[in-house]
């Protein structure tokens, strides 16, 4: 079956003022990020949008791998990190705002953040983001945004060791939603939140924006960094992006890791 995004479709509905963007749609591929890093090698001159209907090695953070069959959103943007590679992962934040706002567009409620780069509904999650910055030269810096989104897949498709905090819009809307309108509409708030970043020469809304649909600030959190493991309570998502969490041993500021949504005794 070919599902491939309807091109025509999606430029009718696409209103963006800052992204100048090629288009390259794919039915399958490995991973729309690893595309778009041959792509970036290759050179390219302008942002790029890779979307494709599958993906057969979909990755999400830390090598991980992102279950992507038909049916789900995938795509990946290419653009010059705004301010400069030093805030490169604010872009995550931005895209989760991004994405929150094009599924609140199709009916969805309670959509909350998940720090650093999760969009979930209560506690379930619908969408990863993968964020990539490739360097060139010290001059020649792209940043691959990597969105997955479970639009129209059951849960009951996902394998068991994901489904059990996983959802879908099908599985709370209980019908199929437009692929070309969710795209659109995350594409279109990418473009008004990047235009705010250039005008104000600050992430300081967008930062603003993520606290307010924030699920993890004020929780008790655990976080494995790859070195250690932190528990305490999220209290502050600070201007560069990282979380302060106060542990019993003082404040540490995490600037990655996987986090996990504990329950307060």
């Amino acid at each position: 079956m070919n599902s491939m995004l309807d091109l025509n479709l999606t430029n009718k509905c696409l209103k963006l003022s800052v992204l100048q963007l090629q288009v390259e749609v794919f039915n399958e591929i490995d991973s729309t990020n690893l595309e778009a890093k041959r792509r970036i090698t290759k050179g390219i001159e302008q942002d790029l949008l890779i979307v494709s209907s599958r993906q057969t090695t979909g990755r999400g953070r830390n090598n991980r791998t992102w279950f992507s069959p038909e049916g789900g959103l995938y795509f990946s943007l290419v653009l010059r990190p705004r301010l400069g590679p030093q805030f490169a992962p604010l872009s995550s934040l931005l895209c989760a705002c991004a994405v929150a706002e094009g599924v609140q567009s199709l009916g969805i409620e309670n959509i909350v953040l998940k720090w650093p780069n999760d969009v979930l509904v209560l506690e379930d999650k619908i969408s990863g983001i993968l964020n990539e910055l490739v360097t060139i030269t010290p001059v020649d810096n792209w940043v691959i945004l990597g969105i997955g989104i479970n639009q129209n897949i059951s849960v009951s498709e996902f394998p068991e060791d994901i489904s059990y905090n996983a959802t879908s819009v099908k599985e709370i809307l209980g019908k199929h939603t437009s692929p070309e309108l969710l795209l659109c509409s995350v594409l279109n708030s990418i473009d008004r939140l990047l235009g705010v970043v250039e005008s104000e020469k600050s992430f300081s809304t967008v930062l603003k924006q993520w606290r307010e649909m924030s699920g993890t600030l004020g929780r008790k959190v655990r976080i494995d960094d790859g070195t250690q493991t932190i528990i305490g309570i999220a209290s502050e998502l600070l201007d560069d992006g990282s979380l302060a969490v106060i542990t019993e041993d003082g404040t540490v500021n995490v600037t990655i890791g996987d986090v996990t949504h504990l329950r307060s005794d």
